[in-house]
C-alpha cells in the first residue's frame, strides 16, 4: 500500500511539473531555434553574432571572468563554445519538452542556468532577462530533478513498454524516476 501511495505521489507531482517541464524546455530550445534556424546567430561578421554578447559580460562576470577573457581574446574558441552551447540548449530543451532522460537534462538546465548567470554578472537592468532566465533555470532544473516528468513523458512511455534500457540501475537515475 505504501509504494502504491508513493508512486501516485511521484506521478502527480509530474503531472504539475508538466507545465514547468513546457515552458523550461522551449525557454531553452527556443534559444537554439531562434539563434540557429530563423536567423543564424552563429556567423562571426554579421550583426546579431551571439558572440557579441560576451564582450558586454566581461566586465561584470562573476567568477569565470577568466574563462570569458581567454574566449573574447580567441575568436574561433568563442565561435566553437557559441556553437556547443547552443547545441546543449537544444538538446535540453527538447528533451526537457519530451521528458525524455529528465532528471539528466534537468541537471542540463541547471548547469546553463548556472553560466547564465556567471557569465552576465549583474549588469543593472540591461541584464534583466539573463538573471530572469538564469533564476528560472535553477529554480525549474531543481525542481524537475526532485519531481522526475511524470506520466506525460517518454521516460515513463518507455519504462511502461519495458524497454531494456529501463531495467538498467542508472536509468532510474537519468530519467524519470
Amino acid at each position: 500500500m505504501k509504494l502504491q501511495t508513493e508512486n501516485q505521489a511521484f506521478k502527480t507531482a509530474g503531472l504539475f511539473t508538466l507545465s514547468i517541464r513546457m515552458v523550461i524546455g522551449w525557454t531553452y530550445f527556443s534559444a537554439f531555434w531562434r539563434r540557429l534556424i530563423l536567423d543564424n546567430k552563429l556567423i562571426e561578421d554579421e550583426a546579431g553574432y551571439i558572440g557579441e554578447k560576451f564582450n558586454h559580460f566581461l566586465p561584470n562576470a562573476l567568477g569565470i571572468k577568466p574563462i570569458i577573457e581567454y574566449l573574447v581574446t580567441h575568436l574561433e574558441a568563442l565561435w566553437w563554445s557559441m556553437v556547443l552551447f547552443t547545441i546543449i540548449e537544444g538538446i535540453v530543451g527538447l528533451f526537457i519538452i519530451l521528458g525524455l532522460f529528465t532528471r539528466l537534462m534537468s541537471i542540463g538546465v541547471f548547469g546553463l542556468a548556472m553560466g547564465i548567470l556567471l557569465g552576465s554578472g549583474w549588469l543593472g537592468t540591461t541584464c534583466l532577462d539573463e538573471w530572469q532566465i538564469g533564476i528560472l533555470g535553477i529554480a525549474s532544473g531543481f525542481t524537475l530533478f526532485l519531481s522526475g516528468s511524470g506520466d506525460f513523458s517518454l521516460d515513463q512511455y518507455m519504462t511502461n513498454k519495458n524497454y531494456s534500457i529501463t531495467q538498467q540501475q542508472w536509468f532510474r537515475w537519468i530519467g524519470s524516476g
